[in-house]
């Protein structure tokens, strides 16, 4: 063991720390050899009486370890001590004698001939020393040569998404309802990015089941094979964020058009990411009918080029229909070409055969279009204002094709405005 090893103080430590009624006591420790990092797993509360520290079952690195290490734990020491640890973690290497740490400590400790952990507390630390690097809980290696500073993890009171209170618009998210279709490849990307955003409510819609050949590309892995797509994610968002707001639904959207829009009737948005033209169609008048905007992501070509589109209920916009119907006066190619097809058939076109990497960045960059929609739309946020509603990204172009998709560079994205709607769309003109 070395001084460079960690030490972590889980949330229920600190509290048993804290209920205490003494300045200073025993802890217990274990050594996580693969991590090389000391966890307090018991405290002393009160003389000869220890407690064991709860640490939450998914913390799995924190419940491992081994042996038994000793440490103490210091309250309300000399701010000077605190000061001196900054200090000396500027300097690798420096130590302080045990007697200087016993003077500003105000406790005296035998480390004897092994290294002793100590863990050091000033709640009185003065809000001009924190704004200078000094920290409330110090960690020390103190062994009969003297104190090292120690690296020490102290699990903050808030931690999650409600780390980001203030610097992003939780509270206005934390209402939004959005129902993605699909939760394939880009699908599963996208619901991990609008999870992430604070959306505090997902739809999540998909009737198949993750495959073997799946995973290459999904964000789930093997454990989830042979589960509901849907199901599964649901249940991974929900143990990442720690959440109860995410649902399954093992719907045809195709087949079940009514059920999605029972569904749509409370969202506030549909992301679509489902394979197929007919899903995508369904979506999109499903949306407009709802009178809530949608976002539907795919890849093209062979996985060459992305594509993101914003479709709004409004006159100035049309639906993927007459989108698609003004492309072909033009002479594009028939952009969904591709998405009737099975993986691995085919000879031109190959479904979803992009990188897994670019899979996942064409669902982030739906989730973010979704998001900036309705910070946008329903709070004036003028920083989500994206630059129009047609995204077409480059991934692999090989710049021979139609315009809109005629990109020659990876990592292009070019946005273009879309057409009103035609006067016989029965979509946008019931």
């Amino acid at each position: 063991m070395t001084i460079k090893d960690d030490i972590f103080v889980s949330a229920d430590a600190l509290a048993k720390i804290a209920a205490s009624n003494e300045l200073h006591g025993k802890l217990v420790l274990r050594y996580v050899t693969s991590d090389e990092i000391f966890v307090v797993h018991g405290v002393e509360t009160s003389r000869g009486v220890r407690r064991q520290v709860d640490i939450p079952r998914e913390y799995h690195a924190l419940r491992a370890g081994n042996g038994s290490y000793d440490g103490r734990w210091i309250e309300s020491p000399s701010s000077a001590l605190h000061v001196v640890h900054a200090e000396l973690r500027r300097r690798p290497g420096s130590m302080m004698t045990p007697a200087d740490f016993k003077e500003l400590s105000g406790v005296r400790l035998d480390a004897g001939m092994k290294t002793l952990i100590v863990i050091t507390h000033d709640a009185g630390l003065s809000e001009d020393l924190r704004a200078g690097g000094v920290e409330t809980y110090a960690g020390w290696h103190l062994t009969r040569d003297g104190a090292r500073p120690a690296s020490i993890a102290v699990e903050p009171a808030t931690h999650g998404l409600k780390q980001l209170e203030g610097l992003w618009p939780l509270s206005e998210l934390s209402a939004m309802n959005i129902a993605v279709v699909g939760c394939g490849s880009i699908g599963s990307a996208a619901a991990e990015a609008l999870a992430g955003y604070g959306v505090g409510s997902l739809q999540l819609i998909d009737p198949d089941r993750l495959l073997w050949h799946n995973l290459v590309r999904h964000s789930l892995d093997r454990r989830s094979v042979g589960r509901s797509k849907a199901a599964a994610l649901a249940d991974s968002l929900t143990q990442r964020w720690q959440r109860e707001s995410y649902f399954a639904h093992d719907v045809d959207v195709v087949r079940e058009a009514g059920v999605l829009r029972a569904l749509t009737s409370d969202a506030d948005l549909v992301l679509c990411a489902a394979d197929g033209v007919a899903p995508r169609r369904v979506v999109s008048h499903v949306a407009r009918r709802a009178k809530i905007p949608a976002i539907l992501a795919c890849v093209l070509d062979g996985g060459a080029i992305g594509e993101i589109l914003r479709l709004r209920p409004t006159p100035r916009f049309g639906c993927l229909l007459c989108l698609r119907a003004n492309m072909q006066e033009r002479g594009a190619i028939d952009a969904e070409a591709d998405q009737e097809l099975d993986y691995g058939t085919g000879t031109a076109h190959l479904p979803m055969t992009a990188a897994p990497s670019d899979l996942k960045y064409i669902g982030a960059l739906a989730a973010k279009a979704a998001v900036a929609t309705l910070l946008e739309s329903r709070f004036g946020d003028a920083t989500q204002r994206l630059p129009s509603e047609h995204a077409v990204i480059g991934l692999r172009p090989a710049g021979d094709l139609h315009a809109p998709f005629d990109l020659n560079h990876a990592a292009d994205v070019v946005w273009r405005s879309i057409p009103a709607p035609r006067p016989e769309c029965v979509t946008c003109n019931p």
